[in-house]
């Protein structure tokens, strides 16, 4: 049985080729039950969150992925987010592989956001607003350039020392233009697409600040809980919405359940999924110049890097 590291990881899972594996992977679909939660309190008070994702496909290969999001790990200098995967034969139950699971967590995250981007951001985009300086946040940015011409990066984070460190380091890897930020007010109007990947329990990004003369794209990351929330209720109500799976969005997401239970949107007002962008007959025509993704992770996306690692390996 081979165990995947990190480097591993990374060196066999390019973002264009995962991309293109989660569009290909999606049109084939698979059997996916919603991640178990369950919370784990912590002697300091707060709570961290236990998740078990699995996904399968007939006559193919089973996966669940472990993962602990324990919020006090920043003061420790660790990840918030830990994880593991394990790779199966679903007919004959066969252990095959164990993954470094936060390194396939960041890649296929990044390149499902990016698989929406390339479907729904305008093809001509030059700029994007990283909000969120934590681990996911360069796999995002590196991400988006593989399918868009993307000449400028802004980052922004709570503590502006932390987006610019982050932006020096993609400075030195990246043949764009990434600059560190402090005013969201600003370059919320610039940016042609925002994405955010944060732990924010109240909106950052404000519908107020956006470009009304602009084709705009938001890509909603961080929240995968109801009491989590990136966008306010203007940024919502001006765009037209899709999520990476319905199932997954109308249990977990925070961006999305808390403005249908406020009334401010219903669930029709979700124009479709992955799913649907993938679709051979997806044309993005409505008359709204702003789109949002929200993601909140999907046991299929696991699956198909785990495959797509395993399968390169082999």
């Amino acid at each position: 049985m081979k165990y995947f590291t990190e480097t591993e990881i990374a060196a066999l899972l390019p973002y264009d080729d995962l991309i293109k594996a989660l569009q290909e992977g999606f049109r084939k679909g698979g059997n996916v039950p919603l991640r178990h939660h369950h919370t784990v309190e912590v002697e300091n008070g707060t709570e961290n969150n236990f998740m078990l994702m699995p996904c399968w496909q007939k006559a193919g290969m089973i996966g669940v992925k472990m993962v602990m999001v324990c919020p006090g790990n920043a003061v420790k200098d660790l990840a918030s987010v830990q994880s593991t995967y394990f790779l199966s034969d679903a007919t004959t139950g066969e252990m095959k592989a164990i993954f470094n699971g936060d390194e396939l967590t960041v890649r296929r995250t990044a390149c499902a956001s990016a698989l929406a981007s390339s479907y729904l951001s305008s093809p001509t985009a030059e700029t994007l607003l990283m909000m969120g300086t934590g681990k996911l946040a360069p796999h995002l940015i590196r991400a988006h350039i593989a399918v868009r011409n993307l000449t400028k990066i802004y980052i922004w984070g709570r503590r502006f020392e932390q987006a610019e460190k982050l932006a020096i380091k993609l400075n030195d890897e990246l043949p764009v233009d990434v600059t560190a930020i402090n005013d969201l007010k600003k370059y919320s109007k610039i940016a042609d697409i925002i994405s955010c990947a944060t732990l924010s329990k109240d909106p950052i990004l404000k519908g107020k600040w956006l470009n009304y003369d602009k084709q705009q794209h938001f890509d909603l990351v961080g929240g995968y809980t109801l009491k989590m929330r990136e966008a306010d209720n203007d940024v919502i109500t001006q765009s037209s919405i899709y999520v990476d799976t319905f199932d997954g969005a109308l249990a977990e997401a925070g961006d999305i359940i808390q403005p249908i239970a406020e009334g401010v949107i219903s669930k029709d007002d979700i124009c479709g999924d992955l799913f649907t962008l993938v679709g051979d007959d997806f044309r993005e025509n409505s008359k709204n110049p702003k789109t949002l993704f929200k993601s909140v992770g999907t046991g299929l996306e696991d699956l198909i890097g785990a495959e797509l690692v395993f399968q390169k390996w082999r």
